[in-house]
């Protein structure tokens, strides 16, 4: 714009120059229709000169206005981004540290950009989870789109309600080349659900494909077992493959323990007892029993005890073996002996049972404080 301002300029001097050059006044009459318009040279291109002017500053003026309009609407959408941002961000911390409510606020009345409103419900679905309110959770997890529902699929789980996600996660966890997370929640669906024979079918896929951990083979087997009828976790046991079986082995022990069917498994239990690094496990099957007869382990727990005197994993297993022979004045005295801070909870209900039996309440009621 400038290059043309001064390309004009150049050719008016040039016009009102050259009549003077050759000695002559000049002027210049432009006629069109019944109008015309006569005026010397030197007057045309100062005329020239202030239309030229004018556009610039005209043309300056409206660059101007705009580029403070563009200024001010882009300031004003970087401040909601940023709104939406900080609330998210804000979301996320709030989660971090387990503060449901503070997430609610941070959430509940703010938006988010987009692509992260998916994220936002199921965000506020956990903290409805968090607040036992789970019809408010499931509301809002049915809000996320059809594409994500399967990545909220352990709030999915949580609120008691799988069948969203069930039909996507088994044809995902039956597919060659499902990953450990998506036959993990498969499991979890099927626990949930209480699909037991669909469960022992899955069991090899999942241990072939090291999906479970040893703590969640532990939890997925000891829910397993404490839903099967008394009468039939034998069977249940043998009907497991070989592999499944070494995982089984122990919450199989434990689910009879709670039986009370001690001495059905009382062989077992002293195997165990011939290996030091099975003592803990020992305990913590001991530690579920109701009333059963293993007279012989205890028998032979008593004969270690006086090699290994403070075995307290052995200590353990013994007095809650005499709490179901109902010998409560024995478990008593052991667990004075054998519990300390780090057990203390742990044992706390066979604790209590044999202080409260062996009357001594307040031993009981010390344990809760």
């Amino acid at each position: 714009m400038i290059r043309l301002i001064l390309v004009i300029l150049a050719v008016a001097v040039l016009l009102a120059l050259s009549p003077m050059l050759i000695g002559e006044v000049g002027y210049v009459l432009i006629s069109f229709n019944q109008t015309t318009i006569e005026g010397s040279i030197v007057a045309f291109c100062a005329t020239i000169l202030v239309i030229a002017l004018g556009l610039y500053l005209t043309y300056k003026l409206i660059r101007y206005i705009l580029s403070l309009y563009s200024n001010t609407r882009h300031r004003f959408f970087a401040r909601s981004e940023e709104r939406k941002q900080a609330a998210i961000e804000q979301g996320v911390w709030s989660l971090i540290n387990g503060d449901s409510e503070q997430l609610e606020l941070a959430l509940g009345n703010n938006s988010v950009a987009d692509n992260w409103q998916d994220v936002r419900y199921a965000l506020l679905a956990k903290a409805a989870l968090q607040n036992n309110d789970t019809s408010k959770a499931i509301g809002l997890l049915e809000k996320i789109s059809p594409e994500n529902q399967l990545k909220a699929a352990k709030l999915w789980l949580a609120s008691g309600d799988s069948s969203t996600v069930t039909g996507e996660l088994k044809a995902l966890a039956e597919a060659k080349k499902a990953t450990a997370l998506e036959l993990k929640l498969y499991a979890e669906v099927l626990v949930q659900q209480q699909k037991w024979t669909a469960l022992e079918q899955f069991m090899p896929r999942l241990l072939s494909k090291k999906a479970l951990t040893d703590s969640q083979w532990s939890i997925l087997l000891t829910t397993y077992f404490m839903a099967q009828p008394e009468s039939q976790l034998t069977n249940k046991y043998q009907q497991l493959s070989k592999n499944v079986k070494v995982k089984a082995h122990s919450c199989y022990l434990a689910a009879m323990a709670k039986a009370g069917r001690l001495n059905e498994i009382e062989l077992s239990l002293l195997k165990m007892l011939k290996k030091p690094e099975q003592h803990i496990e020992l305990a913590h099957i001991l530690k579920v029993s109701a009333p059963g007869d293993a007279l012989k382990l205890q028998a032979s727990l008593q004969d270690t005890l006086k090699k290994e005197p403070d075995n307290q994993a052995l200590l353990l297993a013994l007095a809650c073996l005499a709490n179901a022979h109902g010998e409560y004045e024995l478990a008593a005295r052991v667990f004075d002996k054998a519990l300390n801070t780090e057990n203390s909870k742990e044992y706390l209900v066979q604790a209590k049972l044999s202080y409260s039996k062996s009357a001594q309440p307040q031993k009981a009621l010390d344990l809760y404080l």
